[in-house]
């Protein structure tokens, strides 16, 4: 049954381009996803950038599966390499040095470019955004191994944010990363239809709390029901809508890279 709905929204994606589909061509969650429970999360890195015309295609896919499993699925949006380059017509710079070398290290050469969990999907890590559907249906119902909660308390620019993490099963030693994206930023985008001077761009990332790759959790990996917390700092960029900021964090195995958990909370 994933397999089959991956492959209708794949579908209508291509004959509908960034339109979004009205009809629940995917089966929703109930809740908005939220059960109270600990489910799988899916975090798509996605890789952009204002001058790419084609990554408003890779934006709107982002969005469909954003709007179709909620909060089971979370995005980060870096924008890095030739296409976020700025000049006097593109004069926002979203560029990070986070950003930039995660560009390099999966070695993005063509945009919009996704990692979904950072793990690969018929061979392929880094993946187009018409893979993206069939990849996240193929791992969203796995079974959950880390509980991840968000604790944070933000007083005058100054963000701390504690990380729990609680083991689901037996896991091999983690890295935590903790990171700062924004929403709602307008500022021209190149599309196949010209530049919009006023598009609005989401899920950007802004900064990290624990650098690209993150801090040590369960250095000895962990058994059911071990907790661990890590607790980050920093501050947060006056020029930022903080009501616009969401706090995302996620697990990765030190070993094999892939990640096993995701969470976001807004600022």
């Amino acid at each position: 049954m994933k397999r089959i709905s991956a492959i209708i929204l794949l579908f209508t994606l291509f004959v509908s381009s960034c339109d979004i589909i009205d009809e629940p061509y995917m089966n929703e969650p109930t809740n908005g996803g939220d059960t109270g429970e600990t489910v799988q999360k899916i975090l798509l890195e996605e890789f952009t950038g204002h001058q790419c015309p084609n990554c408003p295609n890779g934006a709107a896919t982002a969005e469909q599966l954003h709007q179709t499993y909620d909060k089971k699925f979370i995005v980060i949006a870096y924008h890095a390499g030739f296409f976020a380059r700025t000049n006097t017509d593109f004069p926002m710079d979203y560029r990070t040095t986070v950003g930039t070398e995660l560009n390099s290290h999966f070695n993005i050469e063509g945009y919009p470019a996704g990692v979904i969990n950072r793990t690969e999907y018929n061979s392929n890590l880094v993946m187009s955004n018409t893979a993206w559907p069939s990849a996240t249906a193929e791992i969203l119902d796995d079974e959950p191994r880390l509980q991840l909660s968000i604790n944070h308390t933000f007083t005058s620019g100054n963000l701390s944010v504690t990380i729990k993490a609680k083991a689901l099963s037996d896991i091999d030693p983690l890295k935590i990363c903790v990171l700062i994206t924004e929403d709602g930023l307008i500022s021209p985008q190149v599309t196949p239809s010209g530049t919009v001077e006023d598009y609005v761009h989401n899920h950007v990332f802004r900064m990290s709390l624990n650098g690209t790759w993150g801090t040590q959790a369960f250095t000895e990996g962990a058994t059911f029901g071990q907790e661990e917390s890590i607790k980050v700092q920093g501050t947060v960029n006056a020029d930022w809508n903080t009501s616009k900021l969401n706090i995302i964090c996620f697990a990765y195995n030190t070993e094999s890279g892939e990640i096993i958990q995701a969470e976001e909370k807004s600022l």
